[in-house]
């Protein structure tokens, strides 16, 4: 079925399009919010209170491609993902950088950790690390762009991805050097 006649269908409150529609997206849009949210009973409930804004907007939606629609559903699930957090947590944003040991040169050892880790080292980060990481890192938004979606400023979305990086390649080097 083309985009445009389920999102048709969507408007007129069709169920049937409405589930191709969630279903088109769900693996994408459940791994993103995984990755702001961690916890997969949480990203169940954003991933909900995003569909369901996506189905009550869907009427106001201007279709500008296919690729429109993905991004104006990623756009709702990261907000939400992130009020999610907010709301569950109290996210620190700092902006000072304490003296962290530096990678002054790539360490080709590190190839050798397993994908399952990395991924594990990335959820253990701090919450605002790793939604600036994520944010930065994975889905690529600007620095700017970060900075309006969580209402922080350029400089603290840029500490705290240069920490996320660090505590990142620090727990890699432990990870390599202890198992």
């Amino acid at each position: 079925m083309e985009v445009k006649t389920i999102i048709d269908g969507c408007k007129s409150g069709n169920q049937f399009a409405e589930r191709i529609l969630f279903d088109m997206y769900y693996n994408q849009m459940y791994n993103l919010s995984r990755r702001i949210v961690v916890n997969p009973n949480d990203v169940e409930d954003a991933l909900s209170i995003s569909y369901s804004k996506v189905f009550k907007g869907i009427k106001t939606f201007e279709y500008q491609g296919d690729a429109s629609l993905a991004k104006w559903i990623k756009t709702i699930v990261i907000n939400e993902s992130i009020r999610f957090v907010k709301k569950r947590d109290r996210v620190k944003y700092d902006d000072n950088i304490p003296e962290l040991a530096t990678v002054s040169e790539y360490d080709s050892q590190l190839i050798d950790i397993d994908i399952e880790q990395v991924y594990a080292i990335i959820e253990g980060l701090p919450t605002g690390y790793r939604i600036v990481f994520n944010l930065f890192a994975i889905e690529g938004y600007s620095h700017k762009e970060i900075s309006e979606m969580l209402k922080i400023s350029v400089s603290t979305s840029k500490t705290q991805l240069r920490k996320a990086r660090l505590h990142i390649i620090n727990k890699m080097e432990k990870t390599k050097s202890y198992g």
